[in-house]
């Protein structure tokens, strides 16, 4: 299966099933020093327009700073086998609002249990990411599944 319509839902709820599979990923993100790769712990829920992936980032870090800069994010999730994994584009969002901080830290915890030792300790600011587009590897004889919902994609 090949899907390129977040309207398929059948290709966004296979999306959400492989995205659950992981609690933790690769960020990369383009700060004012240039690119760098963190893991964070992040879950996965349906959106109105797709799929947002809640993440935790500390406060004042070149991560945090990295997504004041610019946004635009890539990730990656991987169990470490190169015939099957998760890759996808996005926009993060950092929450400034605290009172939304709690709700989004238990709702993040709730999907990966050990984000809870760095949100409990440390002062935690959520951030939220709108998936643009996924690319889903589940065997290497497998055609990946490529989901695009960029807000720009048109049904086809």
């Amino acid at each position: 299966m090949n899907a390129t319509r977040a309207a398929d839902d059948r290709a966004l709820e296979r999306a959400l099933w492989s995205l659950r599979a992981y609690d933790a990923m690769a960020l990369a993100t383009t700060g004012e020093d240039g690119p760098q790769v963190a893991g964070v712990f992040f879950a996965p829920e349906v959106v109105k327009d797709g799929i947002r992936l809640i993440i935790a980032t500390l406060g004042d870090t070149l991560l945090h700073r990295s997504l004041q800069h610019d946004p635009h994010v890539a990730f990656l999730c991987s169990p470490g086998n190169a015939s099957r994994w998760v890759q996808g584009t996005g926009v993060a969002e950092l929450v400034d609002d605290p009172l939304r901080h709690a709700d989004l830290h238990e709702r993040l915890m709730a999907h990966a249990p050990g984000a809870r030792a760095y949100v409990e300790r440390f002062p935690m600011v959520p951030a939220l990411i709108n998936v643009r587009r996924l690319k889903i590897v589940e065997a290497i004889d497998a055609v990946p599944l490529l989901v695009d919902l960029s807000p720009d994609s048109t049904p086809g």
